[in-house]
């Protein structure tokens, strides 16, 4: 499962972990401890609803797209508070499943399977998981199915070659990949609008987003753009478009480097 891939991290996007206005990690991780530290206090699971309005007020966000569901049950699941996931579940609680109680259900939450876990092979999947162990930027790259294949379609059309799993421990290689995903973070060209990826929000409705290379610039988009629009780029000239380009070139280099030693 790509929600819960090992011991040192998860992903909870599906729950709405990232559907708020301000989705930086200071402000998702501490809506998570906030509805942590209210599960946690709790006497039992009898008055849940109670619990639910207590989240409610307590938080100072804006859901971002109002059709995705925010679940109040979302938290830290572990004690260091590395790994996120529903804190109903019966391998949280010990005790049987209490999923009925939240917006989806029982059967839903068991059952779903994001996009990637579709749309992701199985190498590009693994080489995410073994290159993040952060709960943050996990999440956020495990569900960027552009950036990631992107980044791997590149490595491999210059290559000449799928990548392989077997070559993914090489010396230095997860640290490089690591690097890369860490610009959906830092990215020094990120839009100053609200969005998430590719994708733009007005209140029930969504856009994907849009690099305007022939009217800015007078030239074909850029060979990068998948991977530009989903660090959510905005570039205020062809310069800093070309700066973009060469960060990324690099490390598609040095990928392929480590790779072929």
């Amino acid at each position: 499962m790509l929600c819960q891939p090992d011991i040192k991290k998860s992903c909870s996007a599906c729950c709405g972990q990232f559907n708020w206005q301000n989705h930086k990690r200071k402000a998702i991780q501490d809506i998570l401890e906030l509805q942590t530290e209210l599960f946690l206090s709790l006497p039992d699971y009898n008055n849940l609803s109670k619990y639910k309005d207590q989240v409610k007020d307590s938080i100072h966000n804006t859901i971002l797209f109002e059709t995705i569901y925010n679940c109040e049950f979302l938290g830290f699941i572990n004690q260091d508070h590395t790994k996120t996931g529903c804190m109903l579940h019966p391998a949280v609680t010990k005790i049987p499943d209490l999923r009925y109680n939240c917006f989806y259900g029982t059967k839903i939450c068991a059952s779903h399977f994001c996009p990637s876990f579709g749309s992701l092979r199985i190498v590009e999947q693994k080489a995410v998981i073994e290159s993040v162990d952060d709960w943050y930027l996990y999440a956020l790259t495990i569900t960027d199915i552009d950036l990631v294949k992107g980044f791997f379609n590149q490595v491999e059309n210059r290559m000449g070659e799928s990548i392989k799993e077997k070559y993914l421990n090489k010396p230095g290689l997860k640290t490089v990949l690591n690097d890369f995903f860490k610009l959906k973070e830092d990215w020094k060209f990120k839009s100053k609008e609200s969005r998430l990826g590719k994708y733009y929000f007005s209140k029930a409705e969504y856009n994907i987003a849009r690099i305007n290379y022939r009217e800015k610039w007078n030239i074909i988009p850029s060979a990068f753009d998948k991977i530009l629009v989903s660090l959510e780029s905005e570039f205020k000239s062809l310069e800093e478009l070309k700066i973009a380009e060469t960060i990324i070139e690099d490390k598609i280099q040095f990928y392929i480097k480590l790779y072929s030693q």
